[in-house]
Parts: C-alpha cells; structure tokens; sequence
C-alpha cells in the first residue's frame, strides 16, 4: 500500500499543475502587458514632452535670428503641441488597433 501511496500523489500533482497551467500562462501574459503598458506610457509622454521642447528651441531661434519676439516662439509652440498631439493619437490608434486584433483572435480560439 506504501508503494502505491507516492505514485498516486505524483500523478495527482501532475494533474493539478497540468490544470493550472492555461491559468498560469495567462497571468504571465497579463503581466507582460502590463509592463509593456507603462513603456508605452512613458515612451508617448516623453514625445510629448520632446516635440512641445523642439517646437519651443525652434521659436526662440527664430524670434533671435529674426527679431520677431514673441510670434515665433508662440507659432512654434503651437506646432510643437499640434506634433505631440498627432503623435500620441496615432499611438492610441495603433494600439486599439492591436487590441482589437488580440481579442479577435481570443474569441476565435487562436490566441
């Protein structure tokens, strides 16, 4: 009986792990995503931040070299937002688009 007892123990916690292993793949690539969420988070923020500061260094460049204070900063400000903003909406575009493929795929039992 002693020698039964240690197999079916071994059998019974390869079944348990083989059961939880779709639900343990699935938090790993929940945890995945997160990550890479918040990369893509600070990585559309900092071309925000770099496009508003080009479009403000180009104004002021202009306004020396022209004398054109403040026209050329202000103008340049507003193309350097008009940038960041474009920017960030055809990020969210692409990335709804991604989404929208993903669950696609889920709901067809691809994924």
């Amino acid at each position: 009986m002693s020698d039964k007892a240690p197999d079916d123990l071994g059998e019974r916690i390869a079944r348990a792990k083989a059961a939880r292993e779709p639900e343990r793949l699935a938090h790993e690539k929940q945890a995945e995503t997160a990550i890479s969420a918040g990369g893509l988070a600070l990585r559309h923020g900092t071309e925000m931040a770099a496009s508003v500061l080009v479009g403000v260094v180009l104004g002021l460049g202009i306004d020396n070299f022209l004398g054109t204070k403040p026209w050329g900063f202000l103008i340049m400000l507003a193309f350097g937002l008009a940038a960041g903003i474009l920017g960030v909406i055809r990020a969210y575009k692409r990335i709804n688009a991604e989404i929208a493929a993903n669950d696609a795929n889920i709901s067809a039992g691809r994924d």
